[in-house]
C-alpha cells in the first residue's frame, strides 16, 4: 500500500515529496476506479477561478493534440503545496511513456516513470521502490495517445487572461481528487499542473525553461540499479 500520510511519516520515499503523496490520491485499494476527480461546479469555473466557459470539446482537443505532438521535452519544475513543501528540480519527457523528475538538494530524490512502473530512487538511502504508474495523474500526461476524457472522469475546461484551463476530476469514493492543467494560449503550451487530494491539499508543479525536440538519452528513463535494494 502507497502513504496516505505526508505529514506524520519519516522523511523517506514518497513522504519526502508531497506532489506524489497528493498526486497518488490516497493511494490505497484500488484508487483509481477512475482517474481523478472532485466535482466541479459553475461556481468555481466562471467565478472562483475567473474562468470564461469554453467550447470544453476544442479545448480538450487542443490539449491533447499538443501531447500527441510531443516528441521529448524537458524543463525546470517548481513545486509548491498548500501544506507549505516546496522542491525545484529538472523534468523531462520522452513520449510515450517516459519521464523523469529529478530533484534539487537538499532532496536526494528521483521519479522515474516507465509504460508499466513509476520508480522513486532514493539517492541516499540506495534504494528503488517501484508503483503502478496507472495510479498516478501523471499517467493521463503519458498515455499513446493522450486522452483527456473518459468515463470515469469528469473533464471540464474554460479560459481566462491566455491561460487554457483542463480540468478532470472524480466527485467520490477513495480516488476523489481533481488534476487541472494550465496552458497558455500563445503559445499553446503546458505551464503548469495542480492536483487537488481528498484531503483538499493541493500541489502546484510550474515549468519553465521548456525545451521541446531535444534528443534525450535513454539513460536518464533507467532507476539506479542497487544491489540487492530494487523493491516492488
Amino acid at each position: 500500500m502507497l502513504p496516505t500520510d505526508c505529514g506524520d511519516r519519516p522523511a523517506s520515499g514518497l513522504n519526502r515529496v508531497c506532489f506524489f503523496h497528493n498526486s497518488f490520491f490516497q493511494a490505497a485499494r484500488g484508487f483509481l476506479a477512475g482517474l481523478f476527480m472532485i466535482t466541479i461546479t459553475a461556481a468555481i469555473l466562471t467565478g472562483g477561478l475567473g474562468v470564461r466557459p469554453a467550447s470544453a470539446a476544442d479545448e480538450v482537443a487542443r490539449a491533447e493534440a499538443w501531447f500527441n505532438s510531443l516528441d521529448t521535452l524537458e524543463a525546470r519544475f517548481t513545486q509548491v503545496a498548500s501544506d507549505g513543501s516546496y522542491a525545484e528540480g529538472n523534468f523531462y519527457l520522452r513520449r510515450p511513456h517516459r519521464s523523469r523528475f529529478e530533484f534539487d538538494d537538499p532532496v536526494p530524490l528521483v521519479l522515474i516513470t516507465s509504460n508499466s512502473w513509476i520508480h522513486v530512487d532514493e539517492k541516499d538511502q540506495q534504494k528503488v521502490t517501484s508503483y503502478p504508474v496507472s495510479e498516478t495523474p501523471i499517467a493521463a500526461m503519458l498515455s499513446d495517445p493522450v486522452r483527456l476524457t473518459g468515463s470515469h472522469f469528469v473533464t471540464s475546461s474554460g479560459s481566462s487572461d491566455g491561460i487554457v484551463q483542463i480540468t478532470l476530476d472524480q466527485p467520490d469514493g477513495e480516488a476523489a481528487g481533481r488534476l487541472v492543467l494550465e496552458f497558455t494560449e500563445k503559445p499553446f503550451e503546458l505551464r503548469r499542473w495542480l492536483v487537488t487530494d481528498a484531503n483538499g491539499i493541493t500541489t502546484s508543479v510550474l515549468l519553465s525553461n521548456i525545451v521541446k525536440g531535444r534528443p534525450l538519452a535513454a539513460t536518464l528513463f533507467v532507476p539506479t540499479d542497487y544491489p540487492d535494494k530494487f523493491d516492488k
